[in-house]
This record gives C-alpha cells, sequence and structure tokens, in this order.
C-alpha cells in the first residue's frame, strides 16, 4: 500500500503558530518523483520541504511511527508542535529510527544539524557518552552535545533527537494518523 504525500496533504493546516495562534494551509507542488510541501505565513515568508510523492507502507514503517508516537513528542502545547522529536536509551532502536526514516525519504541523517541530538541521564564521562552514541548510530561527533542532569539512568543515557522540522513533524504525524483510520 502506498500513500499519497498530496492526499494527506490537502485539506490540512499546520499546527497553530505558538505566537500568533494561527494556522496556514498546507499546499503542494509535484515535481518528478517528489513534492514540495509548503506553507505561507501571513508575511508571506514561504516554509518548504522536499518529500517523496508516495510512501510505500511498509509494517516495518508502521511500527516506527508506532515507537515515534510513542516516544516522540505528542504535545501541541507551546511549540513542541515544531519539531520532531524521538527519545531512546536502545541505540538499535534509534538507529532504527533513523534508518527506516532515511530508507522513506522522509529525512537524512545528513540534514541533522551541529549539536541537535541530545545526550541525558548518563554515568560514564561526556567524551565516552558522545563516541558510544556517535559510533552506533554512524553519526559525527559533533551533531551530540551532552546534558547534566541528575538522574542518571545508565552508562550511555539517553538520546534525544531534537530536529527543528515542522514540517517534518506535520507530514510525519499526517501519516501515522492515516494509518489509524485503516480497517
Amino acid at each position: 500500500m502506498k500513500l499519497d504525500i498530496s492526499d494527506l496533504i490537502k485539506g490540512n493546516k499546520t499546527y497553530p503558530s505558538w505566537s500568533t495562534n494561527s494556522t496556514h494551509n498546507l499546499e503542494g507542488y509535484k515535481k518528478q518523483d517528489g513534492i514540495l510541501v509548503y506553507y505561507k505565513t501571513k508575511s508571506n515568508k514561504l516554509i518548504s520541504r522536499w518529500f517523496p510523492k508516495k510512501i510505500e507502507i511498509t509494517p516495518k514503517l508502521c511500527y516506527i511511527l508506532g515507537i515515534i508516537k510513542g516516544e516522540g513528542s505528542n504535545s501541541l502545547g507551546k511549540s513542541n508542535y515544531r519539531r520532531f522529536t524521538f527519545t531512546n536509551s536502545d541505540f538499535v532502536l534509534v538507529s532504527i529510527v533513523l534508518e527506516e526514516l532515511e530508507k522513506h525519504k522522509l529525512f537524512s541523517k545528513q540534514k541533522i544539524i551541529k549539536k541537535s541530538i541530545h545526550l541525558l541521564h548518563y554515568t560514564k564521562p561526556k567524551e565516552e557518552v558522545i563516541n558510544f552514541w556517535s559510533k552506533k548510530l554512524k553519526i559525527p561527533k559533533e551533531k551530540f552535545k551532552c546534558f547534566e542532569t541528575k538522574m542518571k539512568t545508565s552508562q550511555f543515557g539517553v538520546c534525544h533527537l531534537y530536529i527543528s522540522d515542522v514540517l517534518l513533524r506535520r507530514v510525519v504525524d499526517l501519516i501515522h494518523d492515516n494509518l489509524i483510520k485503516i480497517p
């Protein structure tokens, strides 16, 4: 089964703005094998991102979408809707989520910006923690940042993907919402 991204965004809006509470129509422009999903702000600023035209729904994608829903930010309060997040202490699970998003051309590890993967609750020294996650996820060390916390849960702690991408968050939520409606 394949989901057409243009069908998913049709009639849908962005999440409400944290500052104005306004929403904007999601639009799409198809070109070759992709679709530019975009919206215009009241000041005519264009916010856009390329997605594949269609997403093939596989059991593994359904699995990771459920995991993302359970381990990511579900809140629409304040500015949580403006980012895609995923948190887990199991590097295998984090790796599977990233690989599946990349396989379906929803996100690329190469687009992760510097210090946007947060590491928390670790007992080992920061350098060891960053080396561990970098090696296991095959992501450069400069993409990671350690945060000191009082709660120490494991040697290498918890990995928190923090991707500031409102359209990724919205499209992933629309895919998930569409899947739970399928009989």
